[in-house]
């Protein structure tokens, strides 16, 4: 399945959790600001949470810039499924009709759904603006979405990313390799968001085969990735060697 369309599915998902699983986002994830900061990290790398009270001090985000990403999501609705117990886990997701529109807390002002560094988008009353900010994101334009997903292939096959860490992707915490994270992204947009193409092209790589065994050049490297750094195993790979040894 490609990234973008698994994204897509998690973010403008309506339904019964048992017809459609992806909205067990919503069930868990219930708050609009949560929705918001989850959906900025999670998939543009991107730390907003301080522009939720004031302007984001180590980056250009306002609270205008939050509470416009807010609005994409302020028409989200729940209500129980009709001959189920009422209790949250039972909530059907949906979208209201209206203005699709939040509140700036300290001034006032009711703004219109926008991505990060994008224009404000008129979006009617009968259209869901999720299916709106999912299409912003997988825009071949969009100068966060294709960045953030690589840079954390990235780290999962290097165990540091080209910008560490990972989520904290802004301009004061620039990446180590410009144009290889740039490079990555445009491959990954290229092969419409294949994620199995880009372990590929990540594993192929005579970065991700260099050896673990420093030399003279390279010894005190920790960012410039011109060896490959030795790493712990992770957690389900060493249960499973305990179990393959101990013939479990």
């Amino acid at each position: 399945k490609p990234y973008d369309r698994f994204v897509r599915e998690i973010i403008t998902a309506s339904g019964e959790p048992l017809m459609n699983p992806a909205v067990n986002w919503y069930r868990e994830v219930d708050q609009v600001e949560e929705q918001v900061e989850d959906t900025a990290q999670l998939f543009l790398g991107i730390r907003i949470q301080c522009a939720r009270c004031h302007h984001h001090p180590f980056e250009k985000w306002s609270q205008n810039d939050y509470y416009s990403l807010a609005a994409f999501y302020n028409r989200v609705g729940k209500k129980a499924i009709p001959g189920v117990a009422a209790g949250f886990r039972d909530r059907q997701i949906f979208h209201n009709e209206g203005v699709a529109t939040a509140k700036n807390p300290r001034s006032g002002a009711a703004l219109k759904p926008a991505g990060l560094g994008s224009a404000p988008l008129d979006i009617t009353a009968e259209q869901d603006p999720r299916v709106q900010l999912a299409s912003w994101m997988s825009d071949p334009k969009n100068p966060f979405f294709a960045r953030s997903l690589v840079n954390r292939y990235w780290k999962h096959f290097f165990n540091r990313g080209i910008v560490e860490p990972e989520d904290d992707m802004r301009a004061t915490n620039p990446p180590s390799n410009p144009e290889l994270l740039n490079a990555l992204a445009k491959h990954f947009v290229e092969t419409k968001f294949d994620l199995k193409e880009l372990i590929r092209t990540i594993c192929k790589s005579d970065v991700y085969q260099f050896s673990s065994l420093p030399n003279g050049y390279n010894d005190g490297d920790r960012q410039n990735f011109s060896r490959f750094y030795p790493r712990r195993l992770s957690a389900e790979v060493l249960f499973d060697a305990f179990h393959q040894v101990s013939d479990t």
